[in-house]
């Protein structure tokens, strides 16, 4: 075996290998971009959604306070009932609340980042951590 041959065999071998790197690059910026879109997405959807159905809320929420108000013959009763009940609902979710949002965002969002072998452990490792 000549040093010629070793020579060349090195340098096939680096062109591989730098052919393998850039490839494997390529792949993981397509992967990352992949689920980052998905995350976007579902972001924007999410605001969307979230906004319809809070104007939704906003106005249903008057109603019921105009209902109220009528049947008690005080308006400002209606709205101070109505306002009571959503500042119930807060602390119930401020007190209660962390763990299952928690616990549900990082479902949502682990099935995008992670494959399902993976899954089930790092959503059991991180929603330890952010409820201790």
């Amino acid at each position: 075996m000549s040093i010629f041959n070793l020579s060349e065999n090195f340098k096939i071998l680096s062109d591989d290998f730098q052919t393998a790197m850039e490839s494997s690059m390529e792949f993981y910026k397509l992967d990352f971009f992949g689920k980052f879109m998905k995350g976007a997405v579902s972001m924007v959807n999410l605001l969307i959604i979230g906004s319809a159905f809070m104007i939704f809320l906003l106005f249903f929420s008057v109603a019921i306070a105009i209902v109220i108000g009528d049947a008690l013959e005080s308006l400002s009763a209606g709205y101070f009932i109505v306002a009571g009940f959503y500042f119930v609902l807060f602390l119930f979710m401020l007190i209660f609340g962390k763990p299952i949002i928690t616990k549900k965002v990082l479902t949502k969002y682990s099935k995008v980042v992670f494959n399902e072998e993976t899954q089930k452990q790092v959503l059991d490792d991180k929603f330890k951590k952010l409820v201790d």
